[in-house]
C-alpha cells in the first residue's frame, strides 16, 4: 500500500505542475495564448474558463469531500485533455505532446487513486473484522 501511495504522490505533484503550469502560462503569455487557441477554433473567453475550471478541479482532487467530485474532476481533465490533442491534430499543430505527456499522468494517477481506494478498504474491513473478533473472545 506505501507504494501506492508514493507513485500516487509522485504521479498527483507531476501531473499538478503541469497543470498549475499551463495556467499560469496563459496569464503570462496571454496574448500568444489567445493567438493559439483562436488558431485551433476555439473562443478567446475559453482561457479563463479553463484556467478557472483546472484550478478548481485540482483543488477538489486535492480535498477529495465526496467520491463523485473527484471522478468528476478526473472525468472534466480526461476530456479536457483528450480534446486538446484532438483539436492539435485537426489543426495539424504539432504542440499536442504536452497534453499526451498529461493524460498519461491522469491516467496513472486515476489507477493508483482507484488502487489506493480498494487498498483502505480492505484494511479498514480487516480492521474491524479484528475488532468484533476481539469483542466476541
Amino acid at each position: 500500500m506505501k507504494n501506492h501511495k508514493l507513485y500516487y504522490l509522485v504521479s498527483f505533484a507531476l501531473f499538478s505542475i503541469a497543470i498549475v503550469g499551463a495556467v499560469i502560462n496563459s496569464y503570462i503569455n496571454y496574448e500568444a495564448i489567445v493567438t493559439k487557441i483562436i488558431s485551433l477554433g476555439y473562443p478567446a473567453y475559453l482561457i479563463q474558463i479553463l484556467g478557472t475550471a483546472q484550478i478548481i478541479g485540482l483543488i477538489i482532487i486535492i480535498t477529495k469531500k465526496t467520491k463523485w467530485m473527484v471522478e468528476w474532476a478526473y472525468a472534466g481533465f480526461f476530456m479536457n485533455l483528450t480534446l486538446g490533442i484532438i483539436a492539435h491534430l485537426l489543426a495539424k499543430d504539432g504542440n499536442g505532446a504536452t497534453a499526451v505527456f498529461c493524460l498519461i499522468l491522469l491516467i496513472t494517477n486515476y489507477v493508483l487513486y482507484k488502487k489506493r481506494n480498494v487498498a483502505n478498504k480492505q484494511y479498514i474491513k480487516k480492521v474491524k473484522e479484528k475488532a468484533t473478533l476481539k469483542k466476541v473472545v
